[in-house]
């Protein structure tokens, strides 16, 4: 019995694979600085997870509506119109179970077999193979290194084909941490304006913002192809509860809620009535005091690496990673992977390679560790590259 050509094309996640193997490792009494996981480090605040408790001992256990509670929906459009100064209703909002499904639920909603989607890289692991499931063909855009992997129209241009349907935007990105301003945001507006496009913007690290503010697409004249993607996972601290949603035109909410209609029904009620807190309260104190944390950690991570001569680092202006350029010391013909496999089995640093990401001889390090961590993790990067 043979798969699907649709299961058949897809990879398995990178980064889920490999925190695999790192827990073996771990299982196996090794000592492990794992900079590859993209997942905040602290726990769940105590506010969400008394309303989750909450939920269970109220017996808020039965099926929601699909699209999630009344309550719910209508507290996200609140907080996403109040982050982005505009106004949104509850019919334009539906909640996942997680960000990774609204994702795959947008798409599926949004291709047609034989579209195309620009996909700028570097990446975020799962686009290309979410994209392959909807049967559409990710189009990747790998701008000039002057650009600092910043993309623009001039970039995207020449990659429009009549099958062009779609954009991904990710700001601020995984893996880079870059941000995009408010007028580059507007030119890729008016790109995707001029030939039809709709836009996905993925906005789920929207709280880790360090230098600058959040644009995004969604505000403005863009809302209207536009399809905004975010959750709980990262900027809640919450990844386990598995909880997101989408936001955008309420025709294609509609849709995405008929398909999750037959796969998922509706996310866990209980996560949903978590993040009803969640959301009431976003400037909480335990959220901003874990969002400075991670500034700190950043300017750790960054002043360290900037000491290992011929490392070079894009400055992340937000989410929690560092993306590193490692080719000066790889050997000819060598891949990322072999050489982030080596740093793991001799020095116990997990990171994960450029090759995941669509851009070879780069290391995406995730500073989501404790600052004594990060520390001695770059110490022993320094000590693998002083060998080769």
């Amino acid at each position: 019995m043979m798969l699907s050509q649709r299961v058949r094309t897809i990879e398995p996640s990178a980064t889920l694979g490999l925190n695999a193997i790192i827990q073996k490792l771990r299982a196996d009494g090794r000592d492990i600085v794992n900079f590859s996981v993209g997942e905040p480090d602290f726990d769940t605040p105590e506010f969400i997870r008394a309303a989750g408790i909450a939920a269970i001992e109220g017996g808020q256990t039965r099926y929601t509506p699909v699209p999630g509670t009344p309550d719910l929906r209508r507290a996200v459009a609140e907080f996403v119109g109040a982050e982005r100064g505009v106004e949104v209703a509850p019919e334009e909002v539906v909640i996942c179970s997680g960000a990774k499904q609204a994702l795959t639920e947008a798409f599926l909603a949004l291709c047609d077999p034989g579209d195309e989607v620009l996909l700028p890289a570097p990446y975020w692991v799962s686009y290309p193979d979410e994209i392959r499931l909807a049967e559409a063909t990710p189009v990747v855009v790998t701008p000039p290194e002057e650009s600092r992997f910043r993309i623009t129209p001039e970039h995207l241009e020449p990659h429009v084909t009549p099958r062009t349907a779609g954009l991904i935007i990710n700001s601020p990105s995984n893996p880079t941490g870059i941000l995009y301003d408010a007028e580059e945001i507007a030119a890729l507006v008016d790109f995707a304006e001029a030939h039809d496009l709709w836009i996905i913007s993925d906005e789920i690290y929207e709280r880790f913002v360090f230098s600058g503010s959040l644009a995004s697409p969604f505000s403005g004249k863009g809302r209207e192809r536009t399809i905004l993607i975010s959750g709980l996972s990262k900027s809640f601290a919450c990844t386990g509860w598995r909880l997101g949603w989408a936001v955008g035109d309420p025709s294609i909410i509609g849709g995405m809620s008929r398909l999750q209609g037959h796969t998922a029904s509706n996310a866990c009620t209980i996560s949903q009535y978590a993040a009803l807190a969640a959301v009431r309260e976003p400037r909480h104190p335990d959220l901003d005091a874990m969002i400075e944390a991670f500034a700190e950690r950043r300017e750790v991570a960054l002043k360290r690496l900037g000491e290992i001569e011929g490392l070079d680092t894009v400055n992340p202006e937000g989410a929690f990673y560092l993306y590193v350029d490692f080719r000066r010391f790889l050997a000819s013909g060598e891949a990322t992977t072999s050489f982030c496999e080596s740093l793991l089995d001799e020095k116990g640093v997990a990171t994960v390679p450029g090759e995941a990401f669509g851009t070879p001889g780069w290391v995406r390090l995730s500073y989501a560790r404790s600052i004594e961590e990060i520390e001695r993790g770059i110490s022993l990067i320094a000590d693998h590259l002083k060998v080769r």
